[in-house]
């Protein structure tokens, strides 16, 4: 292993371990060099490293230095988005791994009868039941009942994906939104979406993990196929570029070359 990629370990194990925090500083270059008996050149290239990984930052001037940061989950999430482009995946493949984890985690949570889990995802499907017809405000705030229901489930993993193909299922559900031909449709469907998910709740309140599962996934073939007829074939590349197309359009300038 290189010298620098050993270090940068190291300093990685430290963070990941606890023992240095977000916004801890490390020592400045000069120190390094002198505390890990490393080149210049070595230090420098570890901390790049660990600045790509999200896992330092390093500031300029007076007062600077490196220091210890935690990378958001959306940042976790790009490389995971940037297979998937280079993949090629179909969207509805990104759709239907989302649903099978928030549908599992809905079971759980009914086995499980936590009255705490119960108060709080009811209250965030009162949230959504407020908004229906508020387009641009309701589909937010739908993503958010169903990452809500797989932290309430408690695997760290699952609720690290989830929020990882948010980026994805809401590009596709904003251009869904815009597309509206039918308001009253539209509205429909929304209350069909909301009346499954208290479903859910209702379900998840009497331990009914099958039913609660079943109400979930109610609404969310509603969704998908929605999807599939809107967009039949469209992958996630597809999507990304929508979406930075739609920047453009809103005039939002995006320059790929250095001044």
């Amino acid at each position: 292993m290189k010298a620098s990629h050993a270090i940068a370990a190291d300093v990685r194990q430290l963070i990941v371990r606890g023992k240095l925090k977000a916004g801890d500083p490390l020592a400045v270059e000069s120190e390094l060099v002198d505390r890990l008996g490393a080149s210049r050149g070595v230090v420098r290239e570890a901390l790049r490293i660990l600045e790509l990984e999200g896992l330092v930052e390093v500031r300029r001037g007076l007062g600077g230095g490196p220091r210890v940061r935690h990378p958001s989950i959306s940042e976790a999430a790009q490389g995971m988005g940037i297979y998937l482009q280079l993949g090629d995946v179909p969207v509805l493949d990104a759709w239907t791994a989302r649903d099978r984890i928030i549908g599992a985690a809905v079971e759980r949570l009914a086995g499980e009868r936590s009255a705490t889990a119960v108060e709080v995802l009811d209250r965030c499907v009162a949230a959504l039941a407020v908004l229906v017809g508020e387009f641009d405000a309701y589909y937010p705030q739908l993503l958010d009942v169903a990452e809500t229901a797989v932290r309430l489930a408690g695997n760290a993993t699952e609720y690290v994906l989830v929020v990882a193909l948010r980026h994805i299922v809401a590009v596709e559900l904003d251009a869904a939104t815009r597309s509206v031909a039918d308001v009253d449709e539209a509205v429909d469907a929304e209350k069909f979406i909301t009346a499954a998910w208290h479903d859910v709740v209702r379900n998840v309140r009497a331990g009914h993990p099958q039913s609660a599962r079943r109400a979930y996934d109610r609404q969310a073939d509603l969704i998908r196929g929605g999807i599939a007829s809107r967009n039949p074939g469209i992958t996630v590349v597809d999507v990304v570029s929508g979406q930075s197309l739609r920047r453009l359009d809103e005039g939002h300038e995006i320059s790929l070359v250095r001044d």
